[in-house]
This record gives structure tokens, C-alpha cells and sequence, in this order.
């Protein structure tokens, strides 16, 4: 059977942030370094004959080192359109070294920037015309919605510790680990397409915003993948808009 791929990406600064440290890698663009997310969303439509990879970025590091992060980490992969564009199914190796020059370049930029304070998170999508595969790092989550059934398809990497619930746990992967401190293991999965599959890759700023009920509702109220992704962002201000948002919106027909 032949699939035809509808997406969207959005990405919205919030109600409380001045700057934006969301990125993202959608039909081969990115947003420039400084930026103030998008006025409308990017979209694309067309049948599922290659590979099409989406991504999400969350920086971090204080000072203008979030953005610095998610952007160079997104711009590396606007520049790895050969690696990325082959045929068939990615395999785990393939995924495995794309995070590996991701996090070479992020971990690069950051010397010469001369920190050690700079990361950023990555939760990418890697569709073919059969299957989907998902890589993730840190917090910035996938979702697969099938039947009304919203499911979690990335893994959050952050530390598990009692006490401070007011504070966010500091995450255990990301983009810009020294590869002499810290051993780089992104989580990897893939599984068969089906029709009526809705896909989700989104920041923090969506998920500290909502839960898991209320995106599932938003997905399955929407009649479009652009819809979609507009709905999620509004509620997302609507409950605060503490961060920065960025959804990716997939749908499979």
C-alpha cells in the first residue's frame, strides 16, 4: 500500500520568553539562530516514496547558548540532505551516526564559544514509505496516535530523583555530551505505518503545558495536520505559554 505523508511544524516563542531556543528541521529547513518562531506554519504534503526525516531541537545553557544549540544542531542536519536522503529504511547504525555528527558539531560550537554550559535536545522522526523510526535525546517527546490511543514513542532521559518538584530534573542525553565524559545513547525504536496514524514530535513547552489527555483530544478533534499543529500551540498559550513551543504535526493516509 502507498502512503501519503501530510505534515506541519509551528513554533512559538510563549507568553513569558523573549527569546527562542526551540529549532527544528522540517522538510530541510531550519530557523535562523535568532528568531522569533514562525508567523504561520510550514507545511508539506506528498506520497511516502523516500525517506522524510522531521526533527525538534530544545536548547539550553543560559545566555544565548540555547539557541546556539538547537540552531547549529538543526542547520548540521539542513547540511547531511545526502545522508539522510538515501533509500529504504534507516537502520539503527545510520541514526546512530547522525546524532553522533549532530553532537559533534554542537560539542564543537561550544568550544569555541568557550562553554560547557550548551545543549540541546533532539527527538526526530524518519519516515519511509513503510515504516516510521524515532531517535530521541532529553525531553522533547514523539507521540503516535493510532485509534484514538495517544502513546508515547520516545523515551525521557532525564534524572530520577525525589524532592524540588518545582525544578525540572536535569537530563541524562542530549546533544553537546563531550564524548570523553559521557557515552551518547539515544533512544531508538521503529515500527510499521498504518492509515489514520497521527504522529507528534514537540518541545517541552507543549508538554509542561498539557497532558497527555489534552494533546490526544487536540489531535483527534483536528481535521488537518496544520490544524493540528495551530491547536496545540494556542493551547499550549491558553495554559500559560511558560516556554518555548514547537510541534511537528505528521499524518499518514
Amino acid at each position: 500500500m502507498a502512503f501519503r505523508l501530510e505534515a506541519a511544524c509551528l513554533c512559538n516563542t510563549g507568553k513569558v520568553r523573549r527569546n527562542n531556543e526551540d529549532n527544528f528541521f522540517f522538510d530541510g529547513r531550519c530557523l535562523p539562530e535568532e528568531n522569533k518562531g514562525l508567523a504561520q506554519a510550514l507545511l508539506f504534503s506528498a506520497p511516502l516514496q523516500k525517506r522524510f526525516y522531521v526533527a525538534v531541537f530544545d536548547g539550553m545553557g543560559g545566555e544565548n547558548f540555547g539557541e546556539c544549540a538547537s540552531f547549529t544542531a538543526a542547520e548540521r542536519m539542513c547540511g547531511d540532505q545526502k545522508l539522510l536522503n538515501g533509500p529504504g529504511d534507516p537502520d539503527a547504525g545510520l541514526l546512530k551516526d547522525l546524532c553522533q555528527r549532530l553532537n559533534e558539531a554542537v560539542v564543537a560550537r561550544a568550544r569555541e564559544l568557550c562553554t560547557q554550559h550548551m545543549g540541546t535536545t533532539l527527538s526526530s522522526l524518519c519516515f519511509s514509505p513503510n515504516t516510521v523510526a524515532v531517535c530521541s535525546l532529553g525531553d522533547s517527546r514523539a507521540y503516535r496516535l493510532r485509534g484514538g490511543e495517544l502513546k508515547q514513542i520516545s523515551k525521557d532521559h532525564v534524572e530520577q530523583r525525589q524532592g524540588r518538584p518545582q525544578h525540572k530534573a536535569p537530563l541524562t542525553q542530549y546533544l553537546g555530551v563531550d564524548p570523553e565524559d559521557y557515552l551518547l545513547e539515544p533512544h531508538l525504536a521503529k515500527g510499521a505505518l498504518a492509515e489514520g496514524d497521527q504522529y507528534l514530535l514537540c518541545s517541552d513547552g507543549l508538554t509542561d503545558m498539557l497532558s497527555d489527555a489534552e494533546i490526544a483530544s487536540v489531535m483527534d478533534a483536528a481535521d488537518t495536520a496544520e490544524h493540528c499543529a495551530e491547536q496545540l500551540v494556542q493551547a499550549a498559550l491558553d495554559h500559560g505559554g511558560r516556554d518555548n513551543v514547537t510541534v511537528i504535526v505528521c499524518r499518514i493516509a
